[in-house]
């Protein structure tokens, strides 16, 4: 009796199922390591976009009010932002009656500090009311 090619049933080999596991083992560890970098990337995103919004708004404050003339020059943001620290510089501009303020906002993601720097120009004279 003969076995028609039809009625055959069909099974992966040994070698096969080796392959097929020794390819996983090479794919699985780099597409891990691709989530975790994608991940980090999108942590470090979401805390500059927060360090920019946080220091232009004080960089504002600071240039508006005149409080960059005396006081604090670093601080810490208020909770929950508590972990991003500032330090505000202020230089002559080359151009007369001009001040140039720079606030550096600090921050860390995975124990990695990192730093944003925004500038302005500001009248060197007090404001007048």
């Amino acid at each position: 009796m003969k076995i028609s090619k039809h009625n055959r049933k069909r099974a992966f080999t040994f070698a096969e199922v080796l392959a097929a596991m020794f390819f996983m083992g090479l794919v699985i560890p780099v597409a891990m390591q691709a989530i975790k970098i994608s991940s980090d990337a999108g942590s470090m995103a979401k805390r500059k976009s927060v360090a920019v919004q946080l220091g232009d708004a004080l960089l504002q404050e600071l240039a508006i009010t005149d409080t960059w003339r005396s006081g604090n020059q670093s601080g810490q943001f208020e909770a929950p932002y508590e972990n991003y620290q500032w330090q505000i510089r202020n230089e002559t501009w080359h151009q007369q009656g001009m001040t140039q303020l720079s606030l550096k906002v600090e921050y860390k993601v995975r124990e990695r500090a990192h730093t944003i720097v925004l500038t302005t120009l500001v009248p060197e004279e007090e404001a007048t009311e």
